[in-house]
């Protein structure tokens, strides 16, 4: 059923343990998983005028933390999963545009839900909801197990 599945990782346990789902999906249907990660800019109104020339810098720190994240992420998956197939992507850009263009053409996105309740969802927005509510292929969203309790 599943030939391609992508999972998108920020490094928070959420979207971690979204990865430990997409994995043993992955491997049960011998799909290949796709690891993608966004390493978002930090948005102008933060950055203090005069710090323009750190921004490189900046963005290829964050580009570096999320590779790292990722091949460690790899190097543990490929212990518990020996025939899985996986990539890595890291792509410059805000989180929802780079889901989306990331995983288009994709047989199921899985993603971490955080829950960080009505008010901050609002203020900070909610990618997961984003990526529900924009994309075309199946999402799996996967819920953080301390916000919301069996």
């Amino acid at each position: 059923m599943f030939k391609n599945i992508h999972a998108a990782i920020d490094g928070n346990p959420s979207s971690i343990k979204a990865l430990d789902y997409a994995a043993h999906l992955a491997n049960n249907e011998k799909a290949t998983l796709h690891i993608i990660s966004a390493a978002e800019p930090l948005p102008p109104l933060v950055t203090p005028p005069g710090t323009n020339q750190y921004m490189p810098q900046y963005q290829d720190d964050i580009h570096k933390a999320l590779e790292e994240i990722q091949q460690t992420q790899v190097k543990r998956l490929a212990k518990l999963y020996p025939d899985l197939k996986i990539t890595t992507q890291v792509i410059d850009g805000r989180p929802v545009p780079v889901i989306r263009k990331a995983t288009k053409g994709t047989d199921l996105i899985v993603i971490g839900h955080r829950g960080h309740g009505a008010i901050l969802s609002l203020v900070l927005g909610s990618v997961a909801k984003q990526i529900v509510d924009t994309c075309t292929a199946p999402v799996l969203v996967i819920k953080d197990q301390d916000y919301c309790p069996t």
